[in-house]
């Protein structure tokens, strides 16, 4: 299976930023597994054996794509491991709050793991490496959620790679990767909107 890659140079020369971001750190996402024909089959056998019927062919992808926009609960056989490295660890804080059908791994900070700095004196824009699991209902979760613009942009930025990855292995999230307001017509829930769509009532 392909390794699907994304890597940016970040950090600038503002007196904020740590050492290291002035440097200059390099934020890599690797979309290491991905579902493969194997796991497509399964996933129409799942939602037909339903229905108390088996499925022998490959699904096609409309019913993919179907399946997706409805968010039927075989999407869940659908999972994507992603690698990201070279991210503020405030960021991974983000991410890690995501936990139904997700899974991390989040490198330690520990004194007796890594010797790299004082894990009691490390900023917060430290940058580690994360590994995480999810599946494909998870993934639009996500979307909904870290693609508003109340996120911040830096975890933002990293949804937004992770979805663009999904998507180019799999065309039929085409348009499926949006914020919640979006997802929902139009209408905001936040409780503290950003103004693109209208307050819900």
């Amino acid at each position: 299976m392909a390794v699907v890659r994304f890597a940016k140079e970040t950090g600038g020369s503002n007196s904020g930023t740590s050492t290291r971001q002035k440097r200059g750190i390099k934020m890599e996402i690797e979309l290491r597994k991905y579902p493969v024909a194997d796991d497509l089959l399964w996933m129409k056998q799942c939602t037909v054996g339903t229905m108390g019927k088996d499925a022998k062919t490959m699904p096609t992808s409309d019913f993919v794509r179907r399946l997706l926009v409805a968010r039927h609960s075989p999407i869940r056989e659908l999972r994507f491991s992603f690698v990201i490295r070279d991210i503020p660890y405030w960021v991974s804080v983000h991410l890690v709050r995501h936990h139904v059908g997700f899974q991390p791994y989040v490198q330690s900070q520990r004194n007796d793991r890594q010797t790299d700095y004082d894990r009691t004196k490390a900023p917060q824009d430290t940058p580690v490496t994360m590994r995480v699991t999810l599946n494909a209902e998870a993934l639009l979760n996500l979307a909904n959620k870290r693609l508003c613009a109340k996120a911040s942009p830096e975890t933002r930025e990293v949804v937004q790679r992770m979805c663009a990855l999904a998507e180019r292995v799999m065309p039929e999230f085409h348009g499926l990767f949006v914020p919640m307001c979006e997802y929902h017509g139009g209408r905001c829930d936040e409780v503290q909107p950003c103004g693109r769509a209208a307050k819900a009532e």
